[in-house]
């Protein structure tokens, strides 16, 4: 919850500070993006993780269950059924996002003449999708497990997944700016 809000706060502001300041957006003045940095990135970062919550709760729920049913089984290694446990996983995650959160936010306002509404359902894309963001929530789940089985401190992974959502996002945050400045420059 707390990473996903720092990636989308990371990203707008790093969007905002690339496209608005260093290009020089003639639309907005250096006032109105710094108070959009304080008002718009506390706001988006809430809603993000809220998101994550109604995306990731489920999932992570599963993987304790099934840590806790294996624990009485086979001890301390259970925390390790996780891994194998990861495209099931996956499954609840896609399930989650696509039943739990708004799918469709144009609903065909402003969408052009060859927009359909949005089809419930996985597919392959939507699995490989949810899979790639299940896993380094698997990961860091897992890792933090294990330092708590290995009694080793939690700070050096906690500040390491910190400054790596931080370096994503702040490179996503990049690449849409650039995106919205070739799209500016091109007269659309």
């Amino acid at each position: 919850m707390l990473f996903a809000a720092m990636a989308v706060g990371a990203r707008s502001i790093a969007h905002l500070v690339f496209f608005d300041i260093v290009h020089g957006n003639p639309h907005r003045t250096r006032k109105d993006v710094l108070s959009m940095m304080a008002i718009q990135t506390p706001i988006l970062g809430i809603i993000a993780a809220i998101g994550s919550i109604l995306v990731f709760a489920l999932p992570q729920a599963f993987q304790a269950a099934l840590v806790a049913t294996g624990h009485r089984m086979v001890g301390s290694r259970a925390r390790f059924a996780v891994l194998p446990a990861l495209p099931l996983t996956a499954i609840l995650t896609w399930y989650c996002y696509d039943y739990l959160t708004p799918s469709d936010l144009l609903l065909g306002i402003n969408a052009g003449p060859d927009w359909k509404p949005y089809q419930h359902g996985i597919s392959i894309t939507r699995y490989i999708g949810a899979l790639a963001f299940q896993t380094p929530v698997t990961l860091f789940g897992f890792l933090h497990m294990d330092a708590g089985f290995r009694g080793t401190s939690k700070w050096p992974l906690l500040g390491a997944a910190a400054l790596l959502t931080i370096t994503i996002a702040g490179i996503w945050g990049y690449v849409t700016a650039q995106r919205q400045i070739e799209l500016l420059s091109s007269g659309q």
